[in-house]
């Protein structure tokens, strides 16, 4: 285990306010076996209220206000079939603004689609470019939010479910080691995927 990983679980500690001991960290090795982790030493306080629902509601409205119709906007809707392709930037930051919650940046390929897949310098390939953003659903969408905006919707002091330790690691994964939040996967590795020695 790297520093980067050490510190990574150390903000984790602090955040929920508990110890994981170094044998179990040693055995840690994805997103979804941190949060499962958390989730085992911590007491949840189950409310009615989900979370995901108040914010997809609230994404839901803030596409209404761009003329899509109530009933097009799904869970699984792709975002890029609610917004104008030929003014996604300015969509982008109206979208932002009428979600009032940080939302994730676009990226090269979100804004021009004849960019490769593949950076190459000198015929070989040097990088992937991040898949756009628009092009995901509204569901992948809310995760995003809701980790990028965990200080603001989530309380620690009332955790309700294992979606919202979920998020939070996301988010704080994000927030340590600089990995947008839409590149972050539960399934993902620290080190393999994400670049944490």
């Amino acid at each position: 285990m790297g520093l980067d990983s050490v510190e990574l679980i150390m903000s984790i500690e602090d955040k929920f306010g508990i110890a994981i001991p170094d044998a179990e960290c040693e055995q840690i090795a994805t997103v979804q076996q941190m949060a499962d982790s958390v989730f085992e030493k911590i007491k949840l306080n189950p409310n009615e209220k989900c979370l995901s629902q108040i914010v997809f509601y609230r994404i839901r409205k803030a596409f209404e206000q761009f003329g899509n119709e109530k009933r097009n906007i799904t869970p699984n809707t792709k975002m890029s079939d609610l917004l104008s392709e030929t003014d996604l930037k300015n969509d982008w930051t109206r979208l932002g603004i009428r979600i009032g919650l940080k939302i994730p940046d676009l990226v090269d390929l979100d804004l021009d689609k004849t960019l490769n897949k593949e950076v190459r310098f000198l015929g070989f390939k040097v990088f992937d470019r991040t898949e756009p953003v628009a092009e995901n659903t509204l569901r992948k969408f809310t995760d995003w939010i809701v980790s990028m905006n965990y200080d603001e919707l989530i309380s620690l002091d009332n955790i309700s479910s294992k979606y919202e330790i979920e998020r939070i690691i996301c988010g704080i994964t994000e927030d340590r080691i600089g990995v947008p939040v839409s590149e972050i996967e539960l399934h993902h590795s620290f080190t393999n995927d994400l670049g944490i020695d």
